[in-house]
């Protein structure tokens, strides 16, 4: 019984979630259209043979940041632990 309950709860929460999904993403095709494309900078479906590289390259980029941050985090940490003896 409580099984039974507790997938009928599951069920209609799904359909809550489901029409809140319908709600934000308001169209119903893969391909959003021009103005979603635009406001929201989706992929325009434009094959280009850069952009690849592009993106790729702005990810390894960030990513050499963060490990430089982290680094540095971590030389401070122990620093401050050597201060601290």
């Amino acid at each position: 019984m409580m099984k039974k309950y507790f997938y009928d709860l599951r069920v209609f929460l799904w359909g809550i979630v489901a029409e809140m999904e319908y709600t934000l993403y308001p169209w119903k095709t893969s391909n959003p259209p021009e103005w979603a494309s635009k406001k929201y900078n989706l992929d325009h479906g434009i094959v280009d043979e850069y952009e690849d590289h592009m993106y790729y390259g702005w990810l390894k980029s960030h990513d050499e940041k963060i490990n430089k941050l982290e680094e540095n985090l971590i030389s401070l940490y122990v620093e401050i632990e050597k201060l601290k003896k």
